[in-house]
């Protein structure tokens, strides 16, 4: 069962209203990729209420052949522009952690 982790994110109160509805806060949704209309599975145990996304394919980490890769569970992808403007802010980010070694590569 895939699980979402956030850094700090602390228990929040939310209204349920007269008709019985509670609205997910949108940074769960997004975290989540949870849409309007999408189907979550609801558990009850004891006085605890757990709400599961019911994804055909799960957010978080799964492997793909040799790589390892984030699906985040919604319909978005990167195109090849994005991925290059990480890569090279990333590439940026790192290129002063690691002394690199002075001279020619082997090719």
């Amino acid at each position: 069962m895939p699980m979402a982790y956030w850094a700090g994110m602390k228990d929040q109160l939310v209204p349920i209203d007269q008709a019985g509805r509670v609205v997910l806060p949108k940074t769960i949704r997004e975290e989540l990729a949870i849409k309007p209309g999408d189907l979550l599975k609801i558990s009850v145990q004891g006085i605890s209420v757990t709400l599961v996304a019911n994804q055909a394919e799960p957010a978080g980490f799964q492997r793909k052949g040799k790589a390892l890769v984030f699906v985040s569970g919604g319909d978005a992808t990167f195109g090849s522009e994005v991925v290059e403007d990480i890569l090279n802010e990333t590439r940026e980010k790192r290129s002063g952690e690691w002394p690199r070694p002075q001279g020619k590569r082997k090719a």
